[in-house]
């Protein structure tokens, strides 16, 4: 309860200094800087439910870093080609249109393949199956708790 409390307030306090002198920031950098807090959020949730030591997070980390940042790439090519496709949707021809479908196809097996899953033997040999487990579950949790806050947040507006 005192991490959800603890949680809460931190968010709470993210917003408040979200906002510039004037009560406005540029929409990129304010995104920027809650993808950060976001970040820094998932990665006190990870490290506290994990409860990993020093060792096991030097050799942790480095590789769910890896994970995500794959998977981040991935994504951000999608949402490239997606915007790319868009643009050209009205002119394109059907050959160009099955090398779209070819090309998404591609990314998403790609990103499907981009998970904790595919690093499974290395990340369980750093923390174990169980804590394996708990990580899953762990992001799991975080994801629910970042919805519910947002959810709350619209409620609100």
């Amino acid at each position: 309860m005192r991490y959800v409390l603890l949680t809460l307030i931190l968010l709470c306090s993210f917003m408040v200094n979200a906002q510039g002198a004037d009560g406005k920031k540029d929409h990129k950098s304010h995104r920027k800087e809650m993808r950060d807090k976001i970040k820094a959020l998932s990665i006190a949730h990870i490290t506290k439910e994990l409860d990993l030591t020093t060792k096991e997070a030097q050799k942790f980390w480095p590789l769910y870093n890896t994970v995500k940042e794959e998977r981040d790439r991935l994504e951000k090519l999608k949402k490239d080609l997606i915007k790319k496709m868009e643009g050209e949707f009205e002119t394109m021809n059907e050959k160009q249109a099955i090398s779209y479908v070819d090309q998404m196809v591609t990314l998403d097996q790609k990103i499907s393949a981009t998970n904790l899953d595919y690093k499974h033997d290395e990340i369980i040999a750093v923390i174990g199956a169980k804590r394996f487990l708990k990580l899953k579950k762990a992001e799991m949790d975080f994801r629910r708790k970042m919805i519910r806050e947002y959810k709350d947040r619209k409620r609100r507006e």
